[in-house]
């Protein structure tokens, strides 16, 4: 009896051990197969070049959604928001009949809109002589639909020219914009309440040319934006208290802002009229709060012409290109080949 009992314990056991072995083999397997499918998920590589290939596009803002996983291009000309995704998709998103021309577009996370400054300079297909310099909306559409929700018609805030350029937020839904023909920046605040936030005499221009541009918020508290080359640093708690930041090296003309982190802007610089200079893409730093800053690389390998608006599609940065000098050459002939291209400073 007890050889039996023995040779039953000894049997229980080694089942036990095998089985034992098999699960850690099988544990063991298990790990391995997760960490091959950890391994094989990469960050999809995206390309040097987003193609935007339709006749007379001409693009001028652009956004990217991290929520959506796509790239907003309004058109300049055509007054039209299209999306691209990150296979390179277009895809019609806006064709609202009272978008004139697509200027800066910003994303309000906190309503999950689109912002939209419609303007009209004069060259678009939609324009209209009696708007002409006198425009100044903020469109609000479905980030997710592209329905319409709200229009914001900021010229009677100011008696002057207008151009609405571009548009930021901050991470409570205000919205800030900059006006090219008036000295002035206008505030959408997270009611939807409309005012004048800055009305600076350092941002007026003659009539007919432009002034304020590209404008970014800064999460300690305050919007940095610029014109003819220079940039400027407004606090949100003081904003009639407008600072030049002074640059190591002269910008010859502004036009997109993106911040990078806190420390550090891409700036896009195009030529339109005037002295000849090339354009290129300026990667701006300071290391003390934007009091000063200094131009630490320039990117002039450049595969289209008059840069303008900068966005990052997932850990790139891309700009878009406007030829805007065919809009005003009536010899030009109507151009398909827009793209969007990544910057590598």
């Amino acid at each position: 009896m007890k050889n039996l009992i023995s040779k039953t314990l000894v049997l229980l056991f080694v089942s036990f051990f095998i089985f034992s072995c098999k699960s850690d083999k099988k544990q063991e397997t298990d790990t391995i197969e997760e960490t091959k499918v950890e391994e094989t998920i990469i960050t999809k590589e995206l390309p040097n070049t987003f193609s935007l290939k339709e006749l007379s596009l001409h693009p001028e803002g652009i956004i990217y959604s991290d929520a959506t996983k796509k790239t907003y291009v309004g058109s300049y000309f055509k007054g039209k928001i299209i999306t691209v995704d990150l296979d390179g998709n277009m895809t019609d998103f806006v064709t609202d009949e009272s978008l004139v021309a697509v200027v800066g577009m910003t994303i309000d996370k906190t309503k999950n809109r689109l912002l939209v400054c419609n303007s009209n300079s004069g060259l678009s297909l939609k324009s209209k002589k009696e708007t002409i310099g006198r425009l100044a909306e903020v469109i609000a559409y479905d980030l997710t639909t592209g329905e319409k929700l709200k229009t914001f018609d900021l010229a009677s805030l100011y008696q002057g020219g207008h151009f609405l350029n571009d548009i930021t937020t901050d991470d409570k839904g205000n919205a800030f914009v900059t006006d090219s023909f008036s000295p002035v920046i206008y505030k959408i605040d997270a009611n939807d309440n409309t005012s004048v936030l800055v009305n600076n005499k350092q941002f007026e221009v003659p009539q007919g040319a432009f002034g304020l541009n590209g404008i970014v918020y800064h999460t300690d508290g305050y919007l940095i934006t610029g014109m003819f080359g220079k940039l400027y640093k407004i606090a949100l708690d003081n904003p009639e208290n407008v600072q030049e930041i002074t640059l190591d090296k002269s910008i010859n003309s502004l036009d997109g802002l993106l911040l990078l982190d806190t420390n550090t802007i891409a700036l896009a610089s195009n030529y339109f009229m005037g002295p000849k200079f090339d354009e290129a893409i300026y990667k701006i730093e300071t290391t003390d709060n934007w009091t000063t800053a200094k131009v630490t690389s320039t990117f002039k390998n450049l595969a289209g012409v008059f840069p303008t608006t900068l966005t990052k599609i997932e850990n790139d940065v891309y700009v878009s290109y406007g030829y805007f000098g065919d809009l005003v050459n009536p010899e030009s002939a109507p151009n398909d080949s827009f793209k969007l291209q990544k910057i590598i400073f």
